[in-house]
């Protein structure tokens, strides 16, 4: 199995494992090296320091000088030779070793070599530091050898140790990290298994937030937000739908009903029901159709808007006009030139459906009102009425799709619910916001401010 394709408890063990091990391995190369260069610089710190020790003595008082505490061996001296211009050994520590550590040396001279042999037949080496002096006795040389065979013993047995050590170690690493990530993991497998039961329908459930502070905590509350949303998407989705369905079942159920009575009769509509019955409602059906579907696009990808340079006082005068040749309604207008970019068409629609809205519950009287605030750049649009006013609980609401505050209001005296939805999805669109408040007469004001260029 890929290593890609396993649980991240496993791919997590193994990358821990991995880089642990690597750290390991780089950490024992790094050791063993080190030990073996301290070792021998020791050694040679030991060797040169004897030899020049004895170097010092033959200078002043030639062989004669040598005690045999100067050829006393220690951890790092070995050999102790003394050697003539002819390469003979006049002293040494130990008859065994019959052969030079170094070649003679002229006065002054002094050398090391790394390795060396002491005896004939013999495959020990040695670490030497060699001093060339002139003594009463001529030209002699020192040379003080340490065994090199310890030291490589040392770095070998610590070598051993990393070997032996150090899998162990990796070991123990990958088995703990293998438990704590499982550990740190467990809340997400309680997120999954809640998420999995949310996935069977029931919304109002949340995953459980562990008490860690961490990133799977700050998800877990970020989930529950979003199912939170989710919830609440689906609520209005449903109430939507059953909104719509109630709508659109209440024309169609006339239409259907007077085509199914003339079907029984065996008669056909007199013109009159369809001029008075018939035709409103398949207006208002087919006007209905064409809200709900401007909605739903504008819920996947907002309202499309055709941009130009749009009068928007001359926007508010065609309004105007409309409403006094098909209305008895007295109507006050206040009206300034403003200019902005925008789609005429959609907010004729958007000033349209406010009006009717205004319309079906003033008394006697509207109201238009335009201004503009050249520090803030905005044009705003108020139609205000003289009727019941909106509840301050309610002036957010009747922004809602379907929203009707005269619940015993007929549907065939009043709208569908959806203009004022519109009206808000259009005025969104341009980059604008809703406006709605109580008019002066005690009635509401509904309106909408836009940028604009003045």
């Amino acid at each position: 199995m890929c290593i890609r394709d396993s649980p991240v408890r496993t791919r997590l063990t193994v990358v821990a494992t991995v880089l642990v091990a690597i750290a390991l391995a780089v950490a024992a190369l790094i050791m063993v090296f080190a030990l073996h260069h301290i070792l021998a610089r020791s050694a040679d710190s030991a060797t040169s320091a004897r030899a020049h020790q004895i170097a010092g003595i033959l200078t002043n008082e030639g062989l004669a000088g040598i005690e045999p505490s100067l050829l006393t061996t220690a951890q790092n001296v070995a050999v102790i030779q003394i050697v003539d211009s002819t390469g003979a050994i006049r002293v040494s520590n130990n008859q065994k070793y019959d052969r030079p550590l170094s070649p003679p040396l002229v006065g002054g001279e002094q050398t090391t070599l790394p390795s060396a042999y002491a005896e004939n037949g013999s495959e020990e080496t040695y670490q030497t530091s060699a001093v060339g002096v002139n003594t009463p006795d001529g030209v002699l040389t020192v040379m003080v050898g340490a065994a090199i065979r310890p030291i490589n013993a040392t770095v070998l047995i610590v070598a051993v140790l990393c070997s032996v050590v150090f899998p162990l170690i990796v070991a123990v690493m990958a088995v703990l990290t293998y438990y704590f990530v499982g550990r740190v993991l467990r809340p997400v497998e309680a997120i999954r298994r809640r998420v999995a039961d949310i996935t069977g329908g029931d919304l109002t459930q949340r995953v459980p937030v562990p008490a860690t502070g961490d990133e799977i905590a700050t998800l877990a509350a970020t989930m529950n937000q979003m199912l939170g949303r989710i919830e609440d998407a689906r609520g209005q989705q449903l109430r939507f739908v059953n909104d719509a369905s109630h709508e659109l079942n209440s024309p169609l159920t006339t239409l259907v009903g007077l085509l199914d009575l003339a079907r029984v009769k065996g008669q056909p509509i007199d013109p009159d029901t369809i001029d008075a019955v018939m035709m409103p409602e398949a207006i208002r059906l087919q006007t209905m159709v064409a809200d709900l579907l401007l909605l739903a696009r504008a819920d996947e990808s907002g309202v499309p808007l055709r941009r130009t340079d749009v009068n928007l006082d001359e926007i508010v005068s065609s309004e105007v006009a409309r409403l006094e040749a098909t209305t008895d309604l007295t109507i006050d207008v206040a009206i300034i030139p403003v200019r902005l970019s925008g789609d005429a068409e959609k907010l004729s629609r958007a000033l349209r459906n406010i009006a009717d809205n205004a319309a079906r519950h003033t008394r006697d009287t509207l109201s238009f009102a335009m201004t503009y605030d050249p520090d803030e750049g905005e044009a705003t649009i108020a139609v205000s009425d003289n009727g019941p006013g909106i509840p301050d609980p309610d002036k957010t609401r009747v922004l809602e799709r379907f929203v009707r505050l005269d619940s015993s209001r007929e549907r065939a005296s009043g709208g569908s619910g959806l203009g004022l939805s519109i009206a808000t999805e259009i005025i969104r669109a341009h980059n604008g916001t809703m406006i709605v408040t109580d008019s002066d007469d005690g009635g509401a004001t509904i309106g909408f401010t836009l940028p604009a260029d003045g």
